[in-house]
């Protein structure tokens, strides 16, 4: 049997590396990498509904596994040990859309394109990392690996406070890592586990103390918690998206942000259920909180790009709110909703570039009436906040629809605040387009144009997967009840 996984990593480590070197042809080289990758998740895809029954290399619930002996320290064994299931799997297939869309996008780029699109190609490379390791040494590894091209992406590429911007990226993330890291060497220390793979940790930690239990999972909660990020510890996000270059702002909200959800249900969730159990209440009021601040500090946003950042932190502490549930149905709310907010932010995210480029400046107010000169562009700008404040038919509505059926089920009226929250979303997402779309012209320079073909292409492949998962969600769906969390009531 084909190792798929590692021949996946080889493709995209060697497709990195020669962008690298390609110098004026790297745009080339990374689409032509990135189309690849994308092929290969297709296939991962495809072989993916025999998975039932398949434990593939001793590794249970994960199909496409590989294990391979890496570092034995004395009593303690290192393995390279990767694997997907239906959950990883949704999130790769969201990596590899990102990624074709936004090397397509950033077409136009001129500034040494070789090292642009090799850190574009380097991030997902990290994140794809994080997605399949089931190791906790190589899972920290890819985890820190995608700090260093965010870093420079934001640093080189940026806006005007893009150093800044950069360094407060880095030092809260990494500090965060640090903590991450910690909780998940006392968690193997701590269990008894003989190896940092996955099965032996998830089946030491069972024996854990509820008290140790509660103590391991605040702190991974907290490391993966600032990559959500969750208020209070959300400043660096703001900062960062409004100077990243577009291409670095999608891959930013649409993957980076998801590495801490599925860190979290991953490391946390699914091998310390006790520890979410007694540590539900503070889940529960970060989430609250960062639901209800994300939304307000959006409404009152006069930058396009901020406004979209503030939301992302919004719609990032829904995901916590499913996740704290602690309920099969949460979970698969969950994942949609980063699968979901991921095309959608990115599409956002690229609607914002593309008003700066078009118009220069992303000031709302100081636009108006730009539907006549640029509909392509004002187009996308509708799907995205439309899809954003969850219309029927595209993505988040489903997504949506069952993060406030399981918070219903788990906590009853309680479902009042985020439904509140989504009117607010609606609202300013709606005040937003009237604002700009619509009226008399007003900020529009004389020869403005509409997108050029590589900007309407990037967005174009989002919007096609925000309507066609919008319409057929049950591909993502059937996919992630396949691997339900252990320790969930009722799987």
């Amino acid at each position: 049997m084909l190792p798929l996984i590692s021949i996946v990593l080889a493709t995209l480590l060697a497709g990195t590396v020669a962008t690298f070197l390609s110098g004026t042809k790297a745009r080339w080289t990374a689409l032509a990498t990135s189309l690849a990758f994308l092929a290969e998740v297709a296939v991962l895809f495809v072989r993916y509904p025999g998975w039932p029954g398949y434990t593939g290399a001793g590794i249970p619930g994960f199909a496409e596994g590989e294990s391979y002996a890496w570092i034995h320290l004395s009593w303690l064994q290192i393995n390279y040990t990767v694997g997907v299931d239906g959950i990883s799997l949704v999130l790769i297939l969201l990596t590899a859309i990102l990624q074709v869309a936004t090397v397509i996008y950033s077409w136009g780029e001129e500034r040494r394109p070789s090292a642009y699109f090799g850190l574009v190609l380097l991030t997902c490379l990290g994140c794809f990392g994080v997605f399949v390791a089931l190791d906790i040494l190589l899972f920290f590894l890819f985890w820190e690996a995608v700090l260093v091209p965010m870093f420079f992406l934001i640093g080189f590429w940026g806006g005007p406070r893009r150093r800044y911007a950069a360094l407060k990226f880095f030092v809260y993330t990494h500090v965060a890592s640090i903590v991450m890291l910690v909780g998940l060497l006392a968690l193997v220390f701590y269990s008894g586990a003989t190896s940092f793979d996955f099965s032996a940790v998830d089946a030491a930690a069972r024996g854990l103390t509820g008290v140790v239990q509660a103590f391991l999972f605040l702190a991974l909660f907290f490391g993966f918690g600032v990559k959500f990020p969750i208020v209070p510890f959300h400043t660096w996000l703001p900062d960062a998206h409004v100077e990243a270059p577009t291409g670095a702002s999608v891959l930013l909200a649409g993957l980076l942000l998801k590495l801490g959800g599925y860190g979290l249900i991953r490391w946390a969730v699914e091998v310390l259920p006790s520890g979410l159990h007694t540590d539900q209440p503070i889940l529960f009021a970060v989430a609250f909180l960062s639901i209800v601040w994300g939304s307000v500090l959006s409404l009152s946003q006069r930058d396009l790009k901020r406004m979209v950042a503030y939301s992302s932190i919004n719609h990032m502490g829904i995901v916590l709110l499913a996740i704290a549930l602690g309920s099969s149905l949460g979970l698969l709310a969950a994942v949609l909703l980063m699968f979901a907010h991921g095309i959608v932010s990115g599409l956002l995210f690229m609607s914002a570039g593309s008003v700066h480029h078009t118009f220069g400046t992303r000031d709302i107010p100081n636009l108006g009436g730009i539907t006549p000169r640029t509909p392509a562009l004002s187009t996308m700008i509708m799907v995205g906040s439309l899809a954003s404040l969850g219309l029927p038919a595209l993505i988040s509505f489903p997504a949506e629809f069952t993060a406030l059926l399981a918070t219903y089920n788990g906590l009853g009226y309680w479902v009042f605040v985020p439904l509140a929250i989504l009117v607010v979303t609606a609202a300013f997402y709606l005040w937003m387009m009237q604002r700009m779309l619509f009226g008399p012209e007003k900020g529009v320079p004389s020869d403005a144009r509409d997108l050029p073909w590589y900007e309407g292409v990037g967005m174009g492949i989002l919007v096609a997967a925000t309507v066609v998962f919008g319409i057929l969600p049950a591909l993502l769906v059937d996919v992630i009840v396949s691997s339900p969390v252990k320790g969930f009531p009722g799987t």
